[in-house]
């Protein structure tokens, strides 16, 4: 107990401080917080690997429920509606093909099969993109709000796109049980998601209708979150045998909370408490969530795969996403070329793709029995795992850095009025 709150000591003091840096420094925190986890791990040895890899997997899913939920609790249905084409195909197509062009290019630079699972597992994790990210450089910039919204509703609904394809992935490599029908399990995954998502909203609508919980509703609405997470994640499995993502179903509550309750002016009150309560837990959580990263890489595994891992980051940030993004907004309707060569280019990763990289390799390198033989012939277990953190880690770190410098620069010559 003694260790858990002198680790949270110095990771909450020195993360805020990290924070309060690169704000006056106007650019992200994400690069100075892994930074900071490097420093912290693998530099000083202040926070162990080994307690990383035992926290990780808690923590990290706690995050993604809170930072889901705010992101899709705080976006207006009115505006998204009129963006809802483009950000389907975002969300779809563009995931699907930015996802398969990452796995080529990760399997063709660790010279494995070209087809090989293992580098579509590396496009799961990664194609996903970061609202916490994305909402400050698109708030700063004077450009038409559709191109913004479309962005920040693509982050927000992509991360529990991104968790189901890595979910899938997994269960292809035979390290999670699942049907053994693909199209079932995504059904299952993201439609059941959607499905129980505005369920669970529509539940809450109803209870926060007839009672007024005034002080207590944010601990109320974090409450039933985590319990309609569980029913997807835990229950519905046990039930049925196929998976909800719990995560999709977050995503959804959210967006129907947003947009049912927070309209009406009874309830305002309450809704402003719980997304304060929110905003200030997902600052907990992001710092939480990328010092453990940072601190969770070793000096061994950036040494052995930094190189590659870059090649790795730079080839899904200026070939995959580009082409995925050019490909699927040439769907008619069609915008602008110089739109779509904006949206193509600002995609910053984040939180999820750190939560999900963290999560598989903690859980590999407890238990590497769990890789299939059929896999570990191909690539060792501590490989396998290494090679998908530290690329995860460069993919991360390069676009978020490279994307925030470029974002202004960008609108001023692409998003011209």
């Amino acid at each position: 107990m003694y260790l858990l709150i002198t680790y949270l000591s110095i990771l909450f003091v020195g993360g805020s401080i990290i924070a309060k840096i690169a704000e006056k420094l106007n650019i992200p925190d994400i690069p100075l917080l892994l930074i900071f986890g490097l420093i912290l791990g693998p530099i000083a040895g202040v926070v162990q690997e080994s307690y990383v890899q035992s926290v990780f997997g808690f923590i990290g899913n706690l995050g993604l429920i809170i930072l889901l939920f705010i992101g899709s609790f705080e976006m207006e249905w009115a505006i998204l509606r009129r963006v809802l084409d483009v950000v389907l195909k975002l969300d779809i197509f563009a995931l699907l093909i930015t996802l398969f062009i990452s796995g080529i290019i990760f399997n063709l630079i660790f010279k494995l099969p070209l087809l090989s699972i293992i580098g579509f597992l590396f496009g799961s994790i990664t194609c996903a993109t970061d609202p916490a990210t994305l909402i400050p450089i698109m708030s700063k910039l004077d450009i038409n709000s559709e191109i913004s919204v479309i962005l920040e509703a693509e982050s927000v609904f992509n991360d529990p796109l991104g968790i189901v394809t890595t979910v899938l992935c997994l269960s292809a490599m035979g390290l999670l049980a699942t049907s053994e029908n693909p199209l079932v399990d995504f059904f299952t995954l993201a439609i059941g998601g959607v499905v129980l998502g505005l369920i669970g909203g529509k539940f809450y609508e109803i209870i926060v209708s007839k009672i007024r919980f005034r002080d207590y509703i944010a601990p109320f609405t974090l409450g039933l979150t985590l319990v309609f997470w569980c029913i997807a994640e835990v229950i519905f499995p046990k039930l049925t045998g196929y998976e909800i993502s719990g995560f999709m179903t977050v995503a959804i509550m959210g967006l129907y909370i947003g947009n049912t309750l927070a309209e009406k002016s009874e309830k305002r009150e309450e809704m402003e408490k719980v997304a304060t309560f929110y905003n200030e837990l997902s600052v907990f959580v992001r710092i939480l969530i990328f010092v453990l990263l940072g601190a969770g890489i070793s000096l061994n595994l950036l040494t052995n795969y930094g190189v590659l891992a870059i090649l790795c980051a730079l080839g899904s940030i200026f070939t995959a996403r580009p082409i995925g993004v050019l490909i699927a907004t040439a769907i008619p309707p069609v915008r602008s070329i110089t739109e779509r060569i904006y949206m193509a280019l600002e995609g910053p990763r984040g939180v999820v793709p750190a939560t999900l990289a963290a999560m598989v390799y903690s859980e590999i390198m407890n238990n590497p029995s769990i890789v299939p033989a059929s896999i570990s012939h191909i690539i060792p277990p501590s490989e396998l795992a290494g090679g998908i953190l530290v690329a995860t880690f460069m993919t991360i770190i390069l676009s978020v850095v490279l994307e925030a410098s470029w974002a202004e620069v960008l609108a001023k010559k692409l998003l011209k009025d």
